[in-house]
């Protein structure tokens, strides 16, 4: 109760055209989204109507296209979050048994979600040593599969929502790969602005959400798999709903969804994809991304702001983790919260490594450079307030 009455009024304020009644989105999802793909949603459809059917099944076919799936694999979309999505497929592919199982080749968040789904599901799982604050080698996933033939699916996350971190996922699905292991891929942070091709076969399945670089909205999330895989029927789901066999049978059958679909997400996210293929695809729209936020780090450089990972990391471009300025005067709450009032929703930095009081800021989704120069004018604004001095963090 005392949280629900904590967010219960929260402060409002007057933004541009677009934004008047609701803050920029400076996060990694949900995200701003354009106004086209906001009035895709204004319209009802029959769960069962032919119009929808059509267009549901058209949806899972651009999905594909937009990570060049050849004929070997097929979309699965499901009504739930990623999470769930990610639940159904490890519930799939990774393997019973105490002498196979799954290795978790990344650090952050999604990482750390994928352990614990397989803990819950009681699957045999091995996280790899070293770092969350660099990524993933090929030469130590290479000597982790030869000294372990049991582990038998590979888990791979291409970006750390945590740090901005980027792992060499290709390279690391192809070390995977050639060893004879089962590769799964949690691409939500990266599909739709970092080019994704299945057509070399390394990695088996790849998992993904609308609602960050693709710029739809939450409602479903989705699967490309090898439908070999699904038909071989490797291993029993522990769960019914989130079977991705039945799940993949059932729409590849009757092009319905389990239960009510969740038809106006689908449908913005028809219109939000037909926008990334008219920005030139996702190598165009990781090029806006990373314009915007070079500007980002520009300006806050000048005020003082770090990033929490070192020069020289390979990073996605578009989400940076600040460490906390060690200036006394700030507090990450009350920074967040003033941020909010003038019509920036950012992340806070709890749980990220090397960053306790820090914050993310992400350049995803329909902004452009005037939305950065805003922001950094306003980070400016309150340490004025505040009376900061400084955002350099403590040595």
């Amino acid at each position: 109760m005392a949280l629900a009455e904590e967010h219960k009024y929260a402060p409002t304020f007057n933004g541009p055209e677009g934004q008047e009644d609701m803050p920029w989105l400076l996060t990694m999802g949900p995200v701003t989204t354009s106004r086209d793909v906001k009035l895709a949603m204004l319209a009802d459809w029959g769960m069962r109507d032919t119009e929808f059917v059509s267009l549901a099944l058209g949806v899972t076919e651009q999905l594909l296209e937009l990570v060049d799936g050849t004929s070997e694999y097929d979309c699965i979309p499901l009504h739930l979050s990623g999470d769930a999505m990610l639940e159904s497929v490890l519930g799939a592919l990774a393997p019973t048994g105490r002498k196979r199982k799954t290795l978790i080749a990344a650090h952050g968040p999604h990482a750390e979600q994928a352990a614990s789904i397989l803990t819950h599901i009681k699957r045999p799982v091995e996280n790899i040593a070293g770092s969350a604050l660099k990524p993933v080698t090929t030469n130590r996933l290479a000597k982790l599969l030869e000294a372990d033939p049991d582990i038998h699916t590979v888990y791979l996350a291409e970006v750390d929502v945590f740090t901005g971190l980027a792992n060499p996922v290709a390279k690391l699905a192809a070390v995977a790969h050639e060893a004879g292991r089962k590769v799964v891929l949690d691409a939500r942070a990266s599909i739709g602005a970092m080019p994704l091709n299945l057509a070399d076969g390394t990695v088996d399945a790849a998992v993904g959400v609308p609602w960050a670089c693709i710029e739809s909205v939450p409602g479903f999330s989705f699967v490309m798999v090898r439908r070999s895989l699904l038909a071989d029927s490797l291993f029993q789901s522990p769960s019914s709903s989130l079977d991705l066999v039945e799940l993949w049978k059932g729409i590849h059958r009757t092009g319905w969804f389990p239960g009510t679909p969740p038809a106006h997400s689908i449908v913005a996210c028809g219109v939000a994809l037909r926008r990334l293929y008219l920005e030139g695809g996702p190598e165009m729209r990781r090029k806006r991304y990373q314009e915007q936020h070079l500007k980002l780090l520009s300006g806050m450089a000048q005020l003082g702001f770090t990033p929490a990972l070192a020069d020289g990391t390979a990073t996605c471009g578009y989400l940076t983790l600040f460490r906390a300025p060690a200036d006394r005067r700030y507090s990450p709450a009350i920074f967040i919260q003033r941020l909010r009032q003038m019509g920036f929703v950012i992340m806070d930095g709890n749980g990220c490594p090397g960053a306790e009081g820090g914050f993310r800021v992400a350049t995803v989704g329909a902004i452009d450079e005037t939305v950065t120069d805003q922001f950094v004018r306003a980070v400016e604004k309150i340490m004025r307030d505040l009376g900061m001095r400084s955002g350099v963090p403590a040595r």
